[in-house]
């Protein structure tokens, strides 16, 4: 038997390892007890991930800690851990979960590679989405209720239907057979893109029809002027101004967003699109979701165009032609100066973020340099840009 803790966040996490019965139950009592002493402030969750058994005296362990702790839960039961609390009743006093699943990616398909984690093909039937947060159980749970929702709202998605252990951290797993991501296809076919841009901009029409209520999803407008506010500290006064006009300026808009909307998160399956990553729905102006469009097609790998080919797996140059070919259709025009305006807008949203991105990641070699372009670009745009609405 061993106890060890780690803390994250407000929640102090005492992890029993082995098996508790009478010869030990004391020695695991004083080193628990220890531990949560130390710990007064924080809320406890007892994490039975490594635990092989526990006798009744253990139980008694476990009630008299909770005497201390009312809302005490504990994670990770294995089955076999599972059935003797149930089996004593335990269940119906203290908030037991059961272990997930553990799963492998070792030997799996790798698809795609987003800001929170990676997806593979784990077989012919289903997908595996790994976070590279160990604790993702949050952002998980998160993702999943939007998925529900959008599903509900009538977007063609794929509802992960379980969680799962992967290493030390998380996943969810999807249904999706025969599906196709949408980067793997422009891969296939670098001098027609066509098809996958028609796919893109089908499933992206679709979630613009939808409105939603207010507090339903994040509202981008306010998210982007917080970006507006905390760039001003390092621009031009006039700039920033300016800057926070335009963004304060766009009508109030209910529009569903998806918020990381690249071909990554695009599948297709038996001819349909559909979305697999939902963990960043919001609402607001389309001109908020071409801003995150464009910096995934052009602005984060404008300095280095490998970033490109590591992320989507393609040329920044077809990227490049990918992201002209789907404005025009989702726009609906061929002309040039009608693109470029609406571009223009786009860029205003897109480098503002890039810019709070660059000044943050300190640790980025190429920040330097990103938070340069960025401000000569912002510099340009705003002195012609006069709205962001189109």
């Amino acid at each position: 038997m061993d106890v060890t803790y780690r803390i994250d966040k407000d929640i102090l996490y005492i992890a029993i390892e082995g098996r508790i019965d009478a010869s030990n139950a004391s020695a695991a009592e004083e080193k628990v007890f220890a531990i949560k002493n130390e710990n007064k402030d924080k809320h406890t969750v007892i994490d039975a991930d490594k635990l092989e058994y526990i006798s009744s005296a253990g139980l008694r362990v476990i009630l008299r800690l909770r005497k201390e702790e009312p809302k005490l839960a504990i994670i990770n039961v294995a089955p076999e851990v599972y059935e003797v609390f149930d089996m004593t009743g335990f269940t119906e006093m203290v908030t037991v979960e059961k272990a997930y699943p553990r799963m492998s990616t070792e030997g799996c398909e790798f698809i795609a590679k987003g800001a929170n984690g990676a997806v593979y093909r784990y077989n012919d039937e289903t997908i595996l989405k790994t976070y590279f947060e160990k604790d993702a159980l949050p952002e998980i749970k998160q993702e999943r209720e939007n998925a529900r929702r959008a599903f509900v709202l009538g977007i063609n998605t794929a509802i992960p239907y379980g969680i799962v252990r992967v290493g030390e951290g998380y996943g969810t797993v999807t249904e999706l057979l025969n599906a196709t991501s949408i980067t793997k296809l422009i891969r296939q076919n670098q001098d027609d893109l066509s098809l996958p841009a028609k796919y893109y901009v089908d499933m992206l029409k679709s979630i613009h029809a939808i409105k939603v209520e207010d507090g339903e999803v994040p509202d981008m407008k306010e998210v982007a002027l917080d970006w507006a506010d905390f760039v001003a500290e390092y621009i031009p006064e006039d700039q920033a101004n300016k800057l926070r006009a335009l963004i304060e300026a766009v009508p109030k808009n209910n529009t569903l967003l998806h918020g990381d909307y690249h071909t990554n998160n695009i599948m297709v399956q038996n001819g349909e699109p559909l979305l697999i990553d939902m963990d960043t729905l919001c609402m607001g102006h389309p001109v908020f979701e071409l801003g995150s469009m464009f910096n995934a097609f052009a602005g984060y790998s404008e300095l280095n165009h490998q970033n490109m080919v590591d992320f989507f797996g393609y040329t920044y140059e077809t990227a490049g032609k990918f992201w002209d070919m789907v404005l025009k259709m989702y726009l609906g025009t061929d002309d040039e100066e009608i693109c470029q305006s609406v571009v223009d807008k786009a860029k205003v949203i897109g480098y503002t973020r890039m810019l709070r991105r660059a000044i943050r990641r300190t640790q980025d070699a190429d920040s330097p340099a990103k938070v340069i372009r960025c401000k000569e670009v912002l510099a340009e745009l705003l002195e012609k840009v006069d709205t962001l609405t189109f």
